[in-house]
């Protein structure tokens, strides 16, 4: 055990995690030569639209015992904090799992809890957030919590997304059958814009000084499902729901769990990296805080998003290709500028036969490429190219720690930065673009 413990020290100082003290199986990717369908990124620079926290992605640590073995399986074995903290609730919002507490009792406890946690703290030259509720979205509930707290009270409002049902149903044991076509699906996908943009709207309508967090997110209740929410294809999911949330201003976004359950980011037993791990790394080093907003014209098996980069010169894009069948030649371009010179290229149809128009803008300075410059590509597959592989390839290489667990490097290759880029089927790019002059991304 002091191996595998001093092993899983050296996994966490790659992410930052948070302990909250509040409480289709064998699917394939398709092999690459399919048409490649012509798409672009049209990339708005000259504004954020939203920023997270420095510590944006971060994970869960859960109190379950190594008895817990429902849903058919013993999922989390020792990884539980039992010893660590207790549960003052769970999931209390709106209409609640298994229990219920109203909106204006909720207020009210919370303002007890404010006025201690003060209380405790009164010497102390700084003292623990408060935060709340840790629930499922409910616009009129969350509303009326936020509103009877006051403006300054609370420190953080969460929410919890397990938006894609059951790993397991539990009355029979039985699995979901389709929940890998869920997370492959864009309206599946696109059904959390609602719950991100409302509570966005709501802490600004309402002029609260709290911020947004996802303080729980499985994805799959009932701790997940093994091979899908602990492999490559979860990606998929994860990434979309981090990309979704820095949008509409979410400050820190919880994966449960670090360890533990079906959907950990380490294995349970073995503390290895599941590939969600890589991917949430991959993100921290690479998507700065600062969100620019991105049109993407083209198929919508296609999620993009955009971020300064983190602590480098220009941006970083981040495209999930949800096809199995297609790859995706994406040119990246600015938007927004008055020298704008546009070409507009008439409506043409591309993969599914769906029409869409192109809007190639060039700004000098902004999108265009120097002569010679280079693009920083990361490129995520599963191994073998099946969907439910435990190991992820970074750029065709496989990742793995080393014999004494040290994470391995994670390489970029470098592209001709007037080339497209290519995002094959069932794959995940990260690609910094250095050279992308964004007003937004300045340092002052």
């Amino acid at each position: 055990m002091a191996a595998a413990g001093t092993q899983l020290g050296r996994l966490l100082g790659g992410l930052w995690f948070l302990a909250a003290l509040l409480g289709r199986p064998g699917a394939t990717a398709a092999v690459a030569g399919q048409p490649a369908a012509p798409a672009v990124a049209s990339v708005d620079g000259r504004r954020a639209v939203a920023a997270t926290g420095e510590d944006f992605v971060c994970a869960t640590l859960d109190w379950w015992p190594p008895d817990k073995c429902d849903y058919g399986t013993c999922a989390w074995g020792r990884a539980g904090l039992l010893n660590l903290h207790k549960n003052a609730g769970n999931e209390l919002s709106g209409t609640g799992v298994g229990a219920r507490v109203g909106a204006d009792q909720y207020a009210a406890d919370v303002i007890a809890l404010k006025a201690l946690v003060d209380d405790v703290y009164r010497s102390e030259p700084s003292k623990p957030l408060v935060v709340a509720p840790g629930g499922f979205f409910d616009q009129a509930w969350f509303t009326e919590l936020v509103v009877k707290t006051g403006p300054d009270l609370l420190s953080v409002v969460t929410h919890h997304v397990y938006n894609l049902g059951p790993g397991t149903l539990a009355a029979t044991l039985r699995r979901d059958t389709h929940l890998i076509d869920k997370i492959l699906d864009p309206s599946t996908l696109d059904g959390m814009l609602s719950t991100f943009s409302d509570l966005q709207r709501l802490l600004k309508s309402t002029g609260t000084s709290a911020v947004a967090w996802v303080g729980e997110a499985g994805g799959a209740y009932n701790s997940g499902r093994h091979l899908v929410t602990d492999a490559f294809v979860f990606s998929f999911w994860f990434l979309d729901q981090l990309g979704m949330a820095a949008r509409f201003d979410t400050k820190s976004y919880c994966r449960q769990s670090l360890v533990g359950g079906n959907y950990g980011l380490l294995n349970t037993t073995t503390f290895q990296p599941n590939p969600d791990y890589y991917s949430a790394l991959l993100w921290h080093r690479l998507m700065g805080t600062k969100v620019l907003a991105v049109t993407f014209s083209g198929t919508n098996k296609i999620r993009a998003y955009a971020h300064c980069a983190r602590d480098s010169p220009g941006i970083t894009l981040l495209l999930i290709n949800l096809s199995g069948n297609a790859t995706a030649r994406v040119s990246v371009t600015a938007q927004g500028a008055a020298a704008a010179h546009a070409h507009r290229h008439g409506a043409r149809k591309h993969g599914g036969g769906r029409k869409f128009r192109h809007v190639h803008v060039h700004v000098p300075g902004g999108g265009e490429a120097a002569a010679g410059a280079v693009r920083h590509e990361y490129h995520l597959t599963p191994k073998d190219g099946d969907l439910t592989s435990q190991v992820v390839m970074l750029n065709g290489r496989a990742l793995a720690t080393d014999a004494a667990g040290n994470i391995p490097a994670l390489e970029a290759v470098e592209v001709d930065a007037a080339r497209p880029i290519a995002v094959t089927p069932y794959s995940i790019v990260f690609a910094r673009v250095p050279h992308f002059s964004a007003p937004a991304c300045r340092v002052e």
